[in-house]
């Protein structure tokens, strides 16, 4: 996990983990992760991760497929990540 997740508030950091944490699953970058797996990375409760993940799904940062636990980033979550990085 990338350092800089203590300097970020957890909506970012669920952003990035989604992201860390994604496989390539038929072409497509999918994160596999169940909302208690990413509550546990943050680290806060499921019912928090749920209203974080609802948040970025409404504001078009990520997207989630009809498959039970499985989030995509999008290019404009993608893009906000990029200006956050310090490289």
């Amino acid at each position: 996990m990338n350092e800089i997740l203590g300097f970020v508030n957890e909506k970012a950091k669920v952003l990035m983990i989604l992201r860390e944490n994604q496989l390539e699953i038929d072409g497509n970058n999918i994160c596999p992760l169940n909302q208690q797996e990413i509550a546990d990375l943050v680290p806060c409760g499921k019912f928090k991760a749920n209203q974080m993940i609802k948040e970025l799904v409404e504001q078009g940062y990520v997207r989630m497929l009809h498959t039970k636990g499985r989030y995509v980033v999008t290019d404009k979550g993608n893009e906000v990540l990029k200006k956050m990085s310090l490289e």
